[in-house]
């Protein structure tokens, strides 16, 4: 049989059928009621509109930037369109979708349908535009704004099984969206979490104790240039650059770093200054202050500078202190369009620093919790590839 699907729950059998959209859902569509009239908006209901971009392909919507009034909808050919029912933008952001979670009112930009009552489930039909999202892509049109006409919906067909098997796909995908969610809101609260209490830690408003439960001695301040080593990067002649591992690593600037640690692009068979493993890397450039771990012992392009530790620091404290610190650099940056920190301002950068047994027990607290955040990455990107795998397997 050739409309089933690779993946299919035991229960059901038969081949999928091709239906015309139009024939099992009704279709509508929006407007923009007059911006020129006020009483027109800020009424109530919530309107969904290209601004709302980035509130798309996450199942659910129910909040958006702009609300229309009763009398904007009224003067104009604006909808109401009712919950639980599916939209797809068709101009920028071409290909996103939704599912409303209330009643609301859509720009001209998309296209709604309500689904046919036990005849196409619109969880199921959202979960097959999600997977339609590419195709919608390529056959957009236009030079600015790519768009999708409106017959080309008029003709839209798709393949569905019977609406019972429907349901149980679109419950199991809604499952795995939910975990998912509960995955992202521990990730955000874990790394709320470590906002703040970094925070505390170097406001030293939270402190540590000895392992006898004695108190660690005052921290001292001291300059970035008297606790490490910093090495300001040169870029080499960019003739040396080349991507056939020749030479050593280059490390130029904030593209050469992803998820906190180096991943370089090119090579150098000249390299000038080089970083070693585990030194810190900051950025010098625009954006100023980005810090990274060296995974190479690699040569430094003039957008960064290594941190290296001696015998009065410990490493891994002043990488989760210049993390701390990052947003702040803005303070010393120098140059109206293309913004930069010099050596002196690096090397002058007052530290605090507690004694080594103190500086160990805060950054292994603090790594702990890097840990914890970066499975939950891992855990959310695996559901991410799973429910990936799913789409591609349980429908046709």
């Amino acid at each position: 049989m050739l409309n089933v699907p690779k993946l299919r729950f035991g229960e059901f059998e038969g081949e999928w059928v091709e239906r015309l959209v139009e024939d099992i859902a009704k279709r509508g569509s929006g407007h923009t009621p007059n911006k020129k009239k006020s009483d027109y908006y800020n009424g109530g209901i919530k309107w969904i509109s290209l601004a709302d971009s980035s509130f798309l392909d996450n199942g659910y919507i129910e909040q958006t930037k702009y609300e229309i009034s009763k009398d904007g909808i009224k003067n104009s050919s604006a909808v109401l369109h009712s919950a639980e029912s599916v939209l797809l933008s068709r101009d920028a952001g071409v290909g996103k979708s939704a599912v409303m979670k209330i009643d609301m009112a859509v720009s001209q930009h998309f296209i709604v349908w309500k689904t046919h009552e036990n005849v196409l489930s619109n969880w199921f039909f959202y979960y097959k535009l999600q997977i339609l999202k590419r195709e919608f892509e390529r056959i957009a049109v236009g030079s600015t704004i790519k768009t999708i006409g409106l017959p080309y919906f008029k003709k839209m067909k798709i393949t569905i099984p019977s609406f019972s098997e429907q349901q149980k796909i679109a419950n199991f995908l809604t499952s795995i969206d939910q975990k998912t969610e509960q995955l992202t809101q521990k990730k955000t609260l874990l790394e709320s979490y470590k906002k703040g209490v970094m925070q505390k830690i170097f406001s030293q408003e939270l402190r540590f104790k000895r392992d006898d439960g004695g108190e660690f001695e005052d921290w001292e301040e001291k300059r970035l240039g008297e606790i490490s080593i910093i090495i300001m990067g040169q870029s080499p002649n960019s003739k040396s650059y080349n991507n056939n591992e020749e030479g050593v690593y280059l490390i130029q600037g904030n593209a050469d770093i992803q998820d906190r640690v180096s991943k370089p692009r090119n090579w150098t068979n000249k390299p000038t200054k080089m970083c070693q493993i585990d030194d810190l890397i900051l950025t010098v450039r625009a954006p100023v202050g980005a810090i990274a771990k060296s995974l190479h012992n690699a040569c430094i392009g003039r957008g960064v500078c290594a941190i290296r530790n001696n015998e009065f620091s410990n490493i891994e404290y002043l990488y989760q202190y210049l993390l701390w610190f990052e947003p702040r650099w803005i303070a010393l940056e120098q140059g109206s369009t293309f913004t930069a920190v010099g050596t002196k301002d690096i090397k002058s950068l007052k530290i605090p620093i507690p004694s080594l047994e103190e500086q160990q027990k805060i950054s292994t607290f603090l790594t702990s919790l890097d840990k914890k955040i970066t499975q939950t990455t891992q855990q959310i990107e695996a559901m991410k590839s799973f429910k990936k795998g799913l789409l591609q397997e349980m429908f046709v």
